[in-house]
């Protein structure tokens, strides 16, 4: 064959092989890219809710958690990762940088954090300051993933909802519960109290007869840190009917409930363990769990944690009712909710693609069941989770509780203002607790700066 021809032959083999490796080429990434955006599954073309087993390989997420939630977030990376092949990068900050943190990265040139795990009662600030995305669309476009109907109606609206639209999904759905040790009771011909007398009455039995053994009847939060002595409060307040704010949104913190709310937690506090003013989540924790207190109003999980031997000495020795009910026509049994985690998606989030993929995967109803029933601070936030037998027969008395209460929670106020009226409220607490105001004194000073503060 001339050598001419042998040239030609040659070059038009070539092309069309550099045709086919650009179309292999082309045609693979348009597949992977639709794959991301879940158009398309790399399966075959399969329907866009069925998941694609490592698409996201070669993406990172960066979220952001606490360290109470350090041990669910790093399950949720070896999930996730096992999933859709993307890494996932854990940022760990004090419970006090869940605002500052995260709006230091946002206001920085190379912001890191894809997805930020908030505290509910932020919102409105997260908001105010753009930080946030707006999941509105994002949440109706993967409905069937979602399952919105089953998240809990009380938890939904204010863990994700704000002027309107959803900004984050529901994580923790935080309350508290009355924790009792029942041989301690029992020992003292006590049953588990039903209104704030029956605890007062509890606590100071106890107290009188065991603390020379290092016993106390309860343990009350007051730690500075607003999260504990707002959650006291409000625990009390609002079994007595009693609000913070008007349905108008003013501030009604000085009001009859709330003088009566306070003057009973001051008197229940000279019998509970010393002092209240240092006691928060981990002393109240393992003072109960240690078996050196009878009562304490605690996050659900504690019920998980006095079952397990590994930091408990009261397995089988407790038990778990909705907090006391206030007197009058308007008591009942209250369920603030209680602090409470959502996930939000930062507005400045480097990797969007794969920030959505995270945030669908941690909000499916099979892993929040998933990490429920891991025994890693997370408590149920879907009606599927509580009400499942799996659930029931793992946390029995807790998730018992719960249902009794938790379709009629209160939350916390959510506006822009909500960190600095709560801290306000929280030090006028204390200093009534320390003898510096009376209840009434200390309330009518919170009113005045709430009232400055909303009106500014």
């Amino acid at each position: 064959m001339p050598q001419r021809v042998k040239n030609v032959l040659a070059g038009s083999v070539k092309k069309k092989l550099l045709l086919v490796l650009f179309v292999l080429s082309f045609g693979g990434a348009l597949l992977y890219s639709l794959s991301i955006h879940g158009v398309l599954n790399l399966k075959g073309g399969l329907p866009a809710d069925q998941e694609d087993r490592h698409a996201l390989r070669g993406h990172k997420v960066v979220c952001l958690t606490n360290p109470a939630h350090a041990r669910a977030f790093e399950l949720l990376a070896a999930w996730f990762q096992e999933e859709t092949g993307a890494a996932v990068q854990n940022i760990v900050v004090s419970s006090e940088q869940m605002l500052s943190y995260p709006l230091e990265d946002f206001l920085s040139e190379d912001p890191q954090i894809d997805v930020l795990m908030i505290r509910y009662h932020h919102l409105g600030a997260l908001h105010e300051k753009n930080m946030i995305s707006d999941l509105t669309g994002f949440i109706e476009k993967h409905e069937s993933i979602l399952q919105t109907d089953d998240y809990i109606p009380s938890i939904y609206a204010p863990y994700s909802l704000y002027e309107g639209k959803r900004y984050a999904l529901p994580f923790d759905g935080d309350t508290h519960l009355l924790f009792y040790r029942k041989s301690l009771l029992d020992q003292h011909g006590l049953a588990p109290p039903q209104t704030w007398d029956d605890y007062l009455h509890i606590s100071r039995t106890i107290t009188e007869k065991e603390r020379t053994r290092g016993i106390y009847g309860s343990a009350i939060m007051m730690h500075p840190f607003m999260v504990y002595s707002f959650s006291s409060h409000l625990n009390r307040l609002t079994s007595l009917g009693g609000r913070l704010l008007d349905h108008e949104g003013k501030p009604v913190v000085y009001s009859p409930e709330g003088v009566e709310a306070l003057r009973s937690l001051v008197q229940q506090a000279r019998y509970a363990l010393p002092t209240p003013q240092e006691t928060d989540w981990d002393v109240s924790r393992d003072a109960f769990l240690s078996g050196k207190v009878a009562m304490v109003e605690q996050w659900t999980d504690l019920g998980i944690m006095a079952e397990d031997l590994s930091q408990s000495l009261i397995s089988g020795d407790w038990g778990a009712v909705p907090l006391p009910r206030g007197p009058g026509p308007h008591g009942r049994h209250p369920a603030p909710l209680n602090s409470g985690f959502s996930l939000a998606i930062s507005q400045n989030s480097p990797n969007r693609e794969a920030a959505e993929a995270f945030l669908l995967f941690a909000s499916r109803p099979d892993i929040a069941k998933r990490l429920c029933l891991s025994n890693v601070g997370v408590d149920p936030t879907r009606r599927s989770t509580l009400e499942s037998q799996a659930y029931q027969e793992f946390a029995p008395q807790v998730s018992a509780a719960i249902e009794q209460v938790i379709h009629g929670a209160t939350p916390w106020p959510r506006m822009p203002q909500a960190t600095e009226l709560i801290e306000i409220l929280s030090e006028n607490l204390i200093h009534a607790l320390d003898g510096r105001f009376t209840p009434r004194e200390a309330l009518e000073h919170a009113q005045r700066e709430w009232e400055r503060i909303l009106t500014e």
